[in-house]
């Protein structure tokens, strides 16, 4: 594997002129282009990312493609941060023998927005919709489906392609990550939700020298870009920004119409009461390093050995019960299936971190959230008593960090508090009694439609 390196000054010279020419492309970009961490490559056939938003780059290749190649693959890079295509790869439940077509997919729906803003390399040499017989400007959750119809009907899916121009290809390959071989991979990175490549930097971070965004400063990095994305909008007009690039700014700006999302992300924080980094300690768990004290009575008799207890890390768990009764309309529940996928978001969490079943009078289903598909099968429809929700929770062996009932409220409720938190979701509640009957001991937090 070839080493990563922090780039020379002449190197960081060549990187800040191929920032400057991209913000001639698209100066709304400077927000992510300055929030990159570039990190010295030859593991990479010309750029990647990694969803710390550090780049890795070729820059013995690069140096000689010229600035505006240059400039549009750091655009390239940027525009899967924009649009999350790591995160939205999580949530479609892309599996990992599926990422390099992701990656295309990905690269299809940015790819068009980056031709229409002037990227003019990538115009000649990127992947577009019209070489699968679609249209432009779809989402790439529409182009992997027909992706995945091709390669199922194929006896053998061919190598796949990477979506920033690459030089002297009619298309661009994607290749392994770098191997045994020595071939650099051609891919975007796991910063675009394709494959990771074994060169990607993880808790290590070159003695400080290229650490990772967190979770916080990203989030701050995408509302500052699609702030300054409206900005450029309102002084040179709404054409200005291609379409595909305006809609994501458009999802990132647009004011909460349901502000019970926060407070539900709130309430679930507070009863896991998990930090990353954080870690416990347990005498379950033995330290895997034997202590050599001793304890002696007066008489300096050996009468036995001090324990040190193992660590552990703290994991949220989160079990979601849907009120699948005949009295929760479609609508509601797709208001509940969606606070899943806001859940599994915000904490990072799936699989048996993130159980969600189906419940009327009985709990139907339980079935770890794997992405949307996961969770679309809907059962029950009969009647409503929530409280089983919180007696089958109860009885698990391995018990949640926190319960959240997504629920019309027309159920009663045990009067014994659990010993496991309480997160009620009131979707369109049609009473106050019913709001009123929640024992105190429950978090309630009210959805209604037309918020």
């Amino acid at each position: 594997m070839s080493t990563l390196t922090t780039p020379s000054k002449s190197q960081m010279l060549l990187f800040q002129a191929w920032r400057a020419t991209a913000l001639q492309i698209m100066p709304y970009m400077a927000s992510t282009l300055f929030a990159l961490r570039p990190v010295n490559t030859q593991a990479v056939d010309t750029f990647a990312v990694d969803d710390g938003l550090r780049v890795y780059i070729n820059f013995d290749k690069c140096e000689g493609l010229g600035a505006q190649f240059c400039a549009e693959g750091l655009l390239h890079e940027c525009s899967h941060i924009l649009a999350e295509h790591s995160m939205l790869a999580e949530v479609a439940g892309v599996t990992d023998e599926e990422r390099r077509m992701w990656n295309i997919a990905g690269d299809m729906a940015i790819n068009d927005d980056l031709r229409d803003a002037g990227c003019a390399a990538l115009a000649a040499h990127g992947v577009f919709a019209a070489q699968i017989s679609q249209p432009d400007y779809q989402t790439p959750l529409t182009y992997m489906e027909v992706l995945r119809r091709k390669a199922a009907s194929q006896p053998k899916r061919p190598q796949s392609g990477a979506g920033k121009p690459q030089q002297g290809q009619g298309q661009s390959g994607q290749g392994q990550p770098t191997d045994g071989n020595g071939q650099p991979m051609k891919g975007c990175g796991s910063g675009s939700g394709s494959v990771k490549g074994g060169f990607e930097l993880g808790d290590d971070d070159m003695q400080g020298k290229a650490p990772a965004a967190s979770t916080a400063e990203k989030t701050m990095v995408r509302i500052s870009t699609a702030a300054s994305v409206r900005q450029h909008q309102e002084q040179h007009g709404i054409g200005s920004v291609p379409g595909g690039i305006a809609q994501i700014v458009d999802d990132i700006l647009a004011p909460s119409v349901t502000p019970w999302e926060r407070v539900l992300a709130s309430y679930i924080r507070r009863a896991v009461a998990f930090k990353l980094g954080q870690h416990d300690t347990t005498y379950a768990r033995r330290h895997r390093r034997r202590m050599n004290e001793t304890l002696r009575n007066r008489q300096g008799r050996v009468i036995g050995r001090v324990i040190a207890p193992g660590y552990i890390k703290p994991v949220p768990s989160v079990h979601f019960y849907r009120d699948t009764s005949g009295s929760v309309n479609d609508h509601d529940l797709a208001l509940a299936t969606n606070e899943v996928l806001a859940i599994a978001k915000k904490l990072g969490i799936r699989g048996d971190d993130l159980i969600v079943s189906d419940i009327d009078t009985e709990v139907h289903q339980s079935k770890k959230f794997a992405g949307l598909d996961s969770i679309t099968e809907i059962q029950g429809r009969g009647g409503t008593e929530m409280g089983e929700a919180i007696v089958h929770a109860s009885n698990l062996k391995n018990k949640p960090s926190v319960i959240v009932i997504a629920t019309d409220g027309e159920t009663y409720w045990p009067t014994e508090r659990p010993s496991v938190p309480v997160v009620v979701l009131l979707v369109n509640l049609r009473g106050e009694y019913w709001k009123e009957n929640i024992p105190e001991w429950a978090h309630v937090v009210e959805v209604k439609s037309n918020d």
